[in-house]
């Protein structure tokens, strides 16, 4: 600290002591002389103080703020990529292992789906799923069995046998929807 700084705190802490002192026994501060002369004096001492301060302030450099850069959006999976992946996968090495685990996801889901629906027991819901009464869907029903339910109309049966897209990807995806039906799950 140089000795002009060490001498305006001197000055400050010395006034700001007068000051409380008044504040605290007013009737001394009758004792000072307010006189022009006095004021005239205080605004000159401000005044080259904002001076000494703007000068200061003129030889500094310039530090500006370094913005950080703006967030981007974090890209993040949406839930059942991953079954989506499986599910279009039609070649490939992986191919028979990727349906078989769609197959089980989607009988794991629907087990569960069931005995949340119906408030049944995993055997119960399991005896559903091999019978295929446990969706209205003879489709959905379906892909737990090797053919379409004796329920299903002559509409649905001709659908099935002319259909071009692969029979597995149909029936995963309706079993998929009749899944989140019974969980009352709107949208696609």
């Amino acid at each position: 600290m140089s000795r002009l700084r060490r001498l305006a705190a001197g000055i400050g802490v010395a006034a700001a002591a007068v000051g409380f002192a008044f504040l605290l026994a007013p009737e001394f501060a009758g004792y000072i002389d307010t006189s022009e002369g006095l004021l005239v004096v205080v605004g000159v001492v401000a005044l080259l103080q904002g001076l000494r301060v703007v000068s200061r302030r003129r030889r500094s450099r310039v530090t500006e703020f370094d913005t950080p850069d703006p967030e981007t959006r974090q890209s993040l999976p949406t839930p059942g990529d991953d079954f989506d992946d499986d599910l279009a996968v039609r070649r490939g090495r992986h191919w028979a292992a990727r349906r078989e685990r769609v197959s089980k996801r989607l009988e794991a889901a629907a087990v569960e789906a069931i005995t949340y629906a119906e408030d049944c027991s995993e055997a119960a819901a399991r005896e559903a799923l091999g019978a295929g009464t446990w969706t209205d869907d003879p489709v959905a029903a379906a892909f737990f069995s090797d053919s379409l339910p004796a329920s299903a109309s002559l509409w649905t049966r001709i659908r099935e046998t002319v259909s071009l897209r692969p029979r597995f990807d149909r029936r995963a995806k309706r079993a998929a929807h009749a899944v989140a039906d019974l969980y009352e799950v709107s949208g696609e």
